[in-house]
């Protein structure tokens, strides 16, 4: 298992534009086949130039790529130009080796890689090799990632599903139509709120609570919280740079990497998570669930004045279904 990492959130103005849930929308059915070709008016001359550094958004040695939401393929990666980037079932991600030369090349053109590479959430899952045409191509997580010359445009997903071999590409080098992805989701800020009963809690940028797993360490952070529990209590994804209200400090708020190499927001030490029971902003209906969950407060404490251990909750703490829910509890308002 790969070390947990924790360092402090920059803040900052927002950096993206993310879906709220990501990676769980609903798989898509590709209907239309997508022709492989690129669109017959299309002159040889502006699929060339689509490989230019200006048109895939590298400059001054730097290519970042960006993280957009779809409504039906949840969280894919685009250049910084927003162009959709794919990858291909035959390639090997193990050897990260290319299986798309010539016609195919000209028709999914593979991204170029440059000397500095990020992506939100892990530049780590980013890589490049040598084709066998020359060109330094960039993979994610194994996969070399390319674009749709009959992509027309910023947002377009023309190649998603072509010859049942091409998918757009999510965050994390899977499939991004494949659901879920990851378990959790993206918020854009956080704010401080004050409950009648509570006082003052910290919520997401549309007003919904953020909780705290007693089950879960602060010292050092640790997540707990996955699968079954996760779909019930969607953890905050640290993918974004935040906006972060008036009488939060910045400096409090880290991270811990989760499975799938994903990092989760942490205040305090403390991750953070949603309740899918809470179904307008305001809601607390996961404070107190199970003994082990509580809203809580903008120094990480429990909201409301409850015992706080500092630490992993006690063993003894939660009810016999690991303080998840109720048992009808199923998380699908995420």
């Amino acid at each position: 298992m790969r070390a947990k990492r924790f360092h402090s959130l920059a803040a900052g103005a927002l950096g993206l534009a993310l879906l709220t849930g990501c990676g769980n929308a609903a798989p898509t059915t590709t209907t239309d086949p997508y022709a492989a070709d690129p669109p017959q008016e299309q002159p040889a001359a502006e699929t060339e130039a689509a490989t230019g550094a200006e048109d895939t958004g590298i400059a001054d040695g730097v290519l970042n790529l960006v993280l957009r939401g779809h409504e039906t393929l949840g969280e894919l990666v685009t250049d910084a130009a927003g162009h959709t980037l794919y990858r291909f079932d035959e390639d090997s991600p193990e050897a990260e080796t290319s299986a798309c030369y010539g016609d195919c090349a000209d028709n999914w053109i593979p991204v170029a890689a440059a000397q500095e590479m990020t992506i939100p959430g892990g530049d780590e899952l980013l890589d490049s090799f040598e084709r066998e045409d020359g060109i330094e191509q960039v993979t994610l997580d194994g996969w070399p990632l390319y674009r749709h010359a009959a992509d027309a445009g910023p947002g377009d997903t023309n190649g998603e599903g072509a010859q049942e071999a091409w998918y757009a590409a999510s965050p994390v080098g899977t499939k991004a139509q494949d659901e879920p992805w990851t378990d959790g989701y993206c918020p854009q800020g956080f704010q401080v709120r004050q409950d009648p009963e509570l006082g003052e809690i910290v919520v997401d940028d549309e007003g919904f609570t953020l909780y705290r797993f007693e089950e879960d360490s602060a010292n050092p952070p640790e997540a707990t919280c996955f699968d079954e529990c996760a779909e019930i209590w969607p953890p905050v994804l640290a993918m974004a740079q935040f906006d972060f209200g008036q009488g939060l400090d910045p400096a409090l708020f880290g991270e811990v990497e989760r499975e799938h190499r994903l990092s989760q927001v942490t205040l305090n030490g403390w991750a953070l998570y949603r309740y899918a029971e809470d179904n307008a902003p305001g809601e607390v209906n996961g404070h107190g669930v199970g003994d082990v969950w509580y809203a809580v407060t903008p120094e990480g404490a429990i909201a409301g004045g409850g015992a706080d251990s500092g630490n992993a909750g006690n063993d003894d703490s939660g009810d016999s279904d690991s303080g998840y829910g109720d048992d009808d509890d199923s998380g699908s308002g995420y």
